[in-house]
């Protein structure tokens, strides 16, 4: 069955409130208007300096008390506490598109104040959204009609030594804003550059640890499958040659009754009742290997305890247990068959595959999580194995990792070759 995943989608803000909630915006477009307000906050005041002393005829006084005002509050907008950082941008953005305008109809548009208005309007699309900057760009194109309107017919007059191209001075001027406006707008882009470029990394990294996740979970599926077939198998071998036998030796006893030879004086047990018994120890050993009945009784530390006994008794490995705290630790049953088959499965890989001739198992507890450690002295592997999608050999490392990873806890692995295994895990009460 094909499995779909959902993208969400990601939309624009609007000048309409969306703009000045804090946590509408994605996170990269906010460290990008923080770099916005860095770069502004430095070519603000070049650019004020230069209409001031670079100008051609002496500046009127609203002139320069509008430069001075932009100057100085475009750098304060960058430091400013307690306003979120789309409100700055914003304010910063408009700032500098009034400013242009005002500018504009007092010098024109030859003395380099429509580029301020075109990199106020990129700005406010690249960084704010589509809504506001195709606003502001509606809105420079409207002042620029009114304006040339109005110098048209001579309500407004612009100084002609303002907008002479025979004068170096404004040259002079017309480079270096039109330089520094460069920055500005090169240093914005190059921030969405970069963000969209780690992103797309960041994207591409999630994609493939997808497919490894996927490949996983086919070869998961797969082992579980083996495993119920297994498991199936061996219940059926039981059923069929343990149990069934001696069923059906205890009907032929029973159906001879008086006819079957007396047991040896020695023997006070009758017949059947030995069968029986014997059934009876192979119902309790095939009860005991599908799910410790003492993990239900009396909780996870004796079932561990008599299943290490058991282990270390028929391997000869010496196997140390430590439970904290010692009066017994009571889990939730889920907890509790997750860590004894973490148990369990670690074991079987320390006796099995590394050779191990000292393993160590702890479990603690305190109120928040369970913590369990298995570590061995065997021969260790390397465990970049593990990252890879083949993990044939692998898969019950891989299936304790998930079963772990699926009740929200921790999973760590550590190992070398030649210097042992160490598997440790914590899951939240």
């Amino acid at each position: 069955m094909a499995a779909e995943l959902a993208v969400p989608v990601l939309r624009e803000p609007t000048v309409s409130g969306a703009i000045f909630a804090e946590g509408t915006v994605e996170p990269w477009r906010q460290s990008v208007l923080r770099g916005m307000l860095t770069v502004t906050a430095v070519v603000a005041p070049l650019l004020a300096a230069l209409g001031i002393f670079v100008g051609a005829t002496r500046r009127d006084p609203k002139d320069l008390a509008v430069m001075v005002a932009a100057g100085t509050l475009l750098p304060a907008l960058r430091f400013l506490p307690g306003v979120c950082v789309r409100r700055r941008a914003l304010a910063a953005i408009l700032t500098l598109f009034a400013t242009g305008i005002f500018l504009l109809g007092r010098a024109g548009f030859a003395a380099g104040l429509s580029v301020v208005i075109v990199t106020t309007c990129v700005l406010g699309v690249v960084t704010l959204g589509r809504s506001l900057g195709f606003a502001m760009i509606g809105l420079s194109a409207a002042a620029h009609l009114v304006i040339g309107l109005l110098v048209a017919r001579g309500v407004l007059h612009l100084a002609p030594r303002e907008v002479d191209p025979m004068l170096m001075r404004n040259w002079i001027r017309m480079a270096t804003s039109t330089s520094l406006l460069a920055v500005l707008l090169a240093s914005v882009i190059d921030f969405v550059i970069r963000h969209v470029e780690a992103n797309a990394r960041a994207a591409t990294r999630m994609l493939g640890e997808l497919q490894v996740a996927y490949a996983r979970l086919g070869q998961l599926h797969g082992r579980l499958e083996a495993a119920k077939e297994e498991e199936r198998r061996f219940l059926a071998h039981e059923l069929h040659d343990e149990l069934g036998q001696s069923l059906t030796a205890l009907k032929l006893r029973l159906q001879l009754g008086g006819q079957v030879p007396a047991p040896p004086a020695n023997d006070t047990t009758p017949p059947a009742l030995a069968l029986i018994d014997q059934l009876i120890a192979r119902v309790r050993r095939i009860s005991v290997d599908l799910r410790p009945p003492l993990l239900d009784e009396v909780g996870l530390g004796p079932a561990l305890r008599l299943y290490l006994e058991g282990q270390a008794e028929l391997s000869k490995v010496p196997i140390e247990l430590d439970v904290q705290p010692p009066d017994g630790i009571r889990l939730a049953p889920d907890l509790e068959i997750a860590c004894f088959r973490v148990v369990q499965e670690s074991i079987t890989n320390a006796l099995r595959h590394a050779a191990a001739r000292r393993i160590q198992v702890r479990l603690v507890r305190d109120p928040a999580r369970v913590s369990l450690a298995i570590r061995d002295d065997g021969r260790g592997f390397d465990t970049a194995a593990l990252a890879g999608i083949d993990l044939a050999g692998h898969l019950g490392i891989v299936g304790m990792r998930e079963r772990v990873r699926a009740r929200s806890g921790a999973f760590r692995l550590t190992s070398r070759p030649g210097a042992g295994t160490s598997v440790e895990i914590e899951l939240p009460i």
